[in-house]
């Protein structure tokens, strides 16, 4: 549970978030500033007009193609929302942000969604959030994707918004290795609003139908933004796992309201047409994807490529792959066409019977897939290791 004291400290961020923004409306606060100035005139009343563009604006866009890399017309596009004076401030931004492990491609990348960025005080708004994320385990290397796509992480108050965001989030997960993968699979993780109104009491949710920490932790690290949904819809979708048959102890509950999250009702009626297609009733469907719920995930592509292969070329019938779905959550080219191939062969030169389990051939490692049908048979078919090999290394088998 997370403690009362910081549902009330961050209730009270919430309750004083207007007040604060307009405290940030003060002259130190460059970046706000012009961000406000974006909604009101691009120009001054002593510019001086030159065709489109006014000519106070000619500093802002050679910086902006220059310093930060963007292209003419991007710059120009930029000017319109940042009004730069002087390179001392920006450059300050650029040299600390370099700093952090940000390249030129990134850095022109951060100004092009977040042009305002320039406008900030290093020393005193940026500077903080980053030694905090920094101390919480973010690397250099992951500071610039998480801050490029979390549209207000440098600009939310420290104390009031970033700090007790992270506290909740810790108090979900174990450590802050694991909060920091999650913040890389969500970035606005610190900065969302519904932290409180969604995350807290759907993770309370899960612990109550006894999931256990490890699959709350894989939410959060690989199917992040599932957890900040709704929660009557992330109720519904929880209840509908249970009904269809999913087991709150295994990973796959968490798949499973993934699914049913992320896929609307028409999605599911499509992706059922699709498996009538190839011979998946309704109760087939349903049970193939109690049993692998990833195989909502293939495309219409995807999934008929891996069912003509299996069905046509190889010969299994669709029931048996509605009993074992795992065998379409592999590589085609890679991994089943190479693996099922070979076995076909054994079995077509009458070396292998024809009751192999899929198990037995797609799910083991390639060290035992080699040993145990390549190698092992390597004195009967000496060209076979040639044969998988070259299918494996082919560019386009189907």
């Amino acid at each position: 549970m997370v403690p009362k004291f910081l549902i009330a400290r961050l209730s009270l961020s919430f309750t004083h978030h207007r007040s604060t923004h307009f405290q940030l409306l003060q002259p130190k606060h460059n970046a706000i500033l012009l961000f406000f100035n974006s909604f009101t005139s691009g120009t001054s009343s002593d510019s001086e007009s030159d065709g489109n563009h006014p000519k106070g604006d000619t500093f802002t866009v050679s910086y902006l193609i220059n310093s930060c890399g963007v292209s003419p017309t991007v710059a120009k596009e930029l000017s319109k929302r940042v009004n730069l004076k002087t390179p001392d401030g920006p450059n300050a931004v650029l040299d600390l942000l370099n700093n952090y492990g940000f390249s030129k491609t990134q850095l022109a990348k951060l100004v092009m969604r977040h042009p305002f960025v320039l406008g900030s005080n290093a020393e005193n708004t940026l500077l903080p959030k980053l030694k905090f994320l920094q101390s919480i385990g973010v690397s250099n290397s992951d500071m610039p994707k998480i801050v490029i796509n979390s549209q207000h992480i440098l600009f939310r108050n420290l104390e009031k918004c970033l700090i007790p965001r992270y506290e909740i989030l810790k108090s979900v997960l174990r450590d802050d290795g694991e909060v920091v993968r999650a913040l890389k699979n969500a970035p606005f993780a610190f900065t969302y609003s519904g932290v409180v109104n969604y995350l807290v009491p759907n993770i309370e949710v899960l612990r109550q139908c006894g999931v256990p920490q490890g699959s709350i932790s894989y939410m959060m690290i690989h199917c992040g933004s599932v957890a900040y949904r709704n929660h009557s819809k992330f109720m519904e979708a929880v209840n509908t796992a249970k009904e269809i048959g999913f087991d709150p102890l295994k990973t796959a509950f968490i798949v499973a309201i993934e699914m049913l999250l992320t896929k609307s009702k028409e999605t599911w009626e499509s992706k059922f047409g699709i498996y009538e297609r190839w011979g998946w009733n309704r109760e087939m469907a349903l049970r193939a994807f109690r049993k692998f719920p990833g195989v909502m995930k293939l495309s219409e592509e995807t999934f008929t490529k891996k069912m003509s292969f299996l069905v046509k070329d190889m010969g299994w019938s669709p029931e048996d792959i509605a009993e074992y779905p795992v065998v379409m959550g592999y590589n085609l080219e890679k991994r089943i066409i190479p693996r099922f191939s070979v076995i076909k062969i054994l079995i077509s030169k009458g070396l292998l019977e024809n009751d192999v389990h899929f198990s037995g051939i797609i799910c083991i490692t390639e060290e035992n897939f080699l040993e145990k049908f390549v190698i092992n048979f390597k004195e009967n078919l000496p060209l076979l290791p040639n044969v998988y090999n070259s299918l494996i290394n082919a560019q386009s088998v189907i």
